[in-house]
């Protein structure tokens, strides 16, 4: 197993149509269940000129980050599946029409909605999106790399929305509604590694890697394993 050096949690905050408040999500936290619904958050930080570009995976994204102190620390956005919804009109328009919609196009890039965060709030941090089978935990292990060249913070926006029907055979969880962000911190007592040389079969889950992360770093638990595509992860406590 290949650990990395530990790491902690500063700031979180957490945003679904059925769990909003810290007390919520800490009492999810213990009894979880998969978030579904189809409220919109309202984002009330954001300008109106920029939040009105947003649907709803952006909206939910951030509803929590707002709710963060503001920084200037680098960002890593982490969705799997993105704004398919966007993303799945652009291709029918394109099928119908041939043509497409150029400021929709350009809001369903992977790193469209931290960038909207990023003009809204006039900073100019670093910016990396990421779209993984691994999930969130590929989100952890690019904080690594950001720590490990001198950052002492780092955002993680982590989001999911239900996709549309036409998609829904080839994807995992696809009910689920939700989204949270993360500031870690580069001291701490969480640990994540990562091998390909551990026995066992897939681990069956409940919930989606983004949800049992953030179960496990919400509660008191030492340990939590998860095997994707033959890669053995494990976050660790102490």
């Amino acid at each position: 197993m290949n650990w990395s050096k530990p790491f902690g949690i500063k700031n979180w905050a957490a945003w679904s149509p059925a769990i909003k408040t810290h007390e919520e999500w800490l009492a999810w936290s213990q009894n979880p269940f998969p978030p579904i619904g189809s409220e919109s958050p309202k984002v009330e930080g954001m300008q109106s000129i920029n939040r009105r570009r947003l649907r709803r995976l952006g909206s939910m994204a951030l509803e929590a980050t707002y709710r963060l102190p503001e920084t200037s620390a680098p960002i890593v956005f982490c969705s799997k599946y993105g704004e398919s919804d966007r993303c799945y009109e652009l291709l029918k328009d394109l099928t119908e029409t041939g043509a497409i919609s150029p400021q929709s196009f350009s809001l369903s890039v992977h790193n469209a909605i931290p960038s909207l965060y990023t003009i809204d709030r006039k900073i100019n941090p670093n910016v990396i999106a990421i779209s993984s089978d691994a999930e969130v935990l590929s989100a952890l292990l690019e904080a690594q790399g950001l720590f490990a060249s001198g950052e002492e913070m780092v955002r993680i926006i982590v989001a999911e929305d239900s996709v549309p029907e036409i998609y829904k055979q080839y994807c995992d969880f696809v009910g689920e509604s939700y989204a949270y962000a993360l500031d870690l911190v580069s001291e701490g007592d969480i640990f994540i590694g990562f091998s390909n040389n551990q026995d066992g079969d897939q681990i069956a889950q409940n919930l989606s890697i983004n949800l049992n992360v953030l179960r496990f770093l919400l509660g008191a638990e030492k340990d939590y394993a998860e095997k994707v595509n033959g890669v053995f992860w494990q976050l660790r406590r102490g």
